[in-house]
């Protein structure tokens, strides 16, 4: 972990680093403590979807809906989790320059679309 700290500093100063460092464990403890409540690692066995959120479109609905309704009808217990992407908002690269990793893109759908899926969001 030094040499992140040392990265750190090198990046943002000696003032700015510690904190910023400490900041960093408790998200990663944190991240771990949410990944150790699903039931384990994937292993060989695992199938995940891997998919672009505007590949399924009704009239009238985000694409993430009638995915959702997909997912949880034909996939649920099928795949081990889904991979949307691009999901986030974007300003170019088809969507792989990502603005805000904290967003759903609005015209896919939104966070709430995505927790309805009942297979794991990876």
């Amino acid at each position: 972990m030094t040499d992140l700290l040392s990265h750190l500093t090198f990046l943002f100063g000696a003032d700015k680093a510690p904190p910023l460092f400490d900041r960093l464990q408790r998200i990663t403890a944190d991240y771990r403590k949410r990944i150790a409540t699903r039931a384990g690692e994937l292993t060989e066995r695992d199938a995940i979807l891997i998919t672009y959120g505007d590949q399924l479109k009704l009239s009238g609905e985000k694409p993430l809906q009638p995915m959702g309704a997909f997912c949880n009808r034909y996939l649920n217990g099928v795949v081990s989790g889904i991979h949307i992407l691009p999901s986030y908002p974007w300003t170019s690269d088809d969507g792989f320059s990502v603005m805000d990793y904290r967003k759903v893109d609005p015209d896919l759908g939104d966070w709430e679309d995505i927790s309805s899926m009942q297979v794991i969001f990876v």
